[in-house]
């Protein structure tokens, strides 16, 4: 396999979250056929968040029409503040027992984007097909055959996976123990949650405008942020997401199946949070829904990319804990890689092999770099008396290497 050209290279992408329809919208920028798929019944999803975009804003830019620049600002949490004009581009690590602001990072250009609002833009003008879950591949001399849970198959020059931290796609790729994700010793709540009128003002006032993250010294980290602002004079309307971590000492943290709500509120109560992170806390409904979840890794294991028929992308590839604030940045900085090496395969700059080889280089060693930083800084994070010599204080949130800029500059 080798001599895909532009006349029969067909890309199928499986996930259609933010980076697999980054990856869609950059191979119709440049011409390169494609078919995306995602298990999702529909484009939108129960679950959504929050993520910050920093250094990977220009990758995402470049994989996008031109003419969508303006409107990521529009997929932020708040549409209605430009973090950037304010000097509010930033990181600021607040203690939780007094609200000091401890430690500050700047993130030129960073902006807080809500994840549903991104995936919708991105999945605009490209034919999702939705309900398709992937069960096995089958290769030959043409490319791959993806086969799906409800008995239908597709035939493309090379399959990407980009479905997640659990994904179905690594596990075609590797044996089972090889793609199983590690399992981390901290209890996880990430939940949406909505308020009164008069709290979710006092909670947006008190919180920093990009995303708000403090940790407690007792070892227990919050990030809080508005998650969506639908009508702006109406903050009952308003959504917060909470993201939550501890590191788990108790049989109930470990076990996590009951009382998360009851436990969350036990732990911020019997620790003294500063507002606004108490009001917070205390005035989730009793209703909210908190599913269970874990904190997992995945460090990258070099995977059978058959001739370059298959690859990994996003968490798919390198499944990395949120406390440096990773995880997006190299999504997208894995598809705007894999998209330039579709570009050398269409252009006969390369065979197929030779551009899926290098780009899973890039991939794996950029993603077990990060893996096991962000890992390291989430135990970190956990122990505020050696905070100070975490990776954070020393790279901020830089990314781990060097990485060429969307327009062919170097840096960090």
């Amino acid at each position: 396999m080798g001599s895909a050209t532009q006349d029969h290279l067909l890309v199928l992408i499986i996930g259609a979250g933010p980076a697999g329809c980054a990856i869609a919208q950059g191979l119709k920028k440049n011409g390169i056929s494609f078919k995306i798929f995602d298990k999702a019944k529909a484009a939108f999803r129960n679950r959504h968040w929050a993520f910050t975009v920093g250094w990977s804003r220009p990758f995402l830019l470049e994989l996008l029409p031109e003419e969508w620049a303006d409107r990521l600002t529009k997929c932020q949490v708040d549409p209605f503040i430009d973090c950037e004009k304010t000097g509010n581009d930033e990181i600021v690590i607040y203690n939780g027992a007094t609200k000091e602001g401890e430690f500050t990072f700047p993130i030129p250009g960073a902006k807080e984007i809500n994840m549903k609002k991104l995936r919708m833009m991105c999945a605009e003008s490209i034919d999702v097909q939705y309900d398709k879950r992937l069960t096995h591949l089958e290769y030959d001399e043409d490319g791959a055959i993806v086969h799906f849970q409800d008995g239908t198959s597709v035939r493309g020059t090379v399959v990407v996976g980009v479905d997640g931290a659990n994904s179905q796609m690594r596990r075609c790729l590797l044996p089972e123990a090889a793609a199983t994700p590690d399992l981390l010793p901290f209890a996880l709540m990430n939940f949406v949650a909505s308020y009164t009128a008069e709290q979710a003002l006092f909670i947006k006032a008190g919180i920093h405008p990009l995303v708000d993250i403090a940790i407690h010294p007792s070892g227990h980290y919050i990030r809080l942020n508005v998650l969506d602002m639908p009508d702006l004079d109406k903050p009952e309307s308003w959504t917060f997401q909470i993201l939550s971590t501890w590191p788990i000492k108790n049989v109930e943290d470990y076990d996590n199946d009951a009382d998360r709500l009851k436990r969350l509120k036990a732990h911020v109560e019997r620790d003294g949070w500063a507002e606004p992170y108490k009001t917070a806390i205390e005035c989730i409904p009793e209703d909210t829904e908190i599913l269970k979840d874990q904190l997992k890794i995945w460090k990258p294991s070099p995977w059978d990319n058959h001739g370059g028929r298959a690859t990994l992308a996003g968490d798919a590839a390198h499944t990395m804990t949120f406390h440096r604030g990773q995880g997006a940045n190299n999504a997208f900085r894995d598809a705007f890689v894999f998209v330039q090496a579709m570009k050398q395969v269409r252009s006969g700059e390369c065979r197929l092999k030779e551009a899926v080889d290098a780009y899973d280089k890039d991939v794996v060693e950029r993603g077990m770099k990060e893996v096991q930083i962000s890992k390291s800084q989430t135990f970190f994070t956990h122990d505020w008396e050696r905070f100070t010599t975490s990776p954070v204080m020393t790279m901020g949130t830089r990314p781990c290497t060097d990485v060429e800029t969307a327009d062919g500059a170097s840096g960090k």
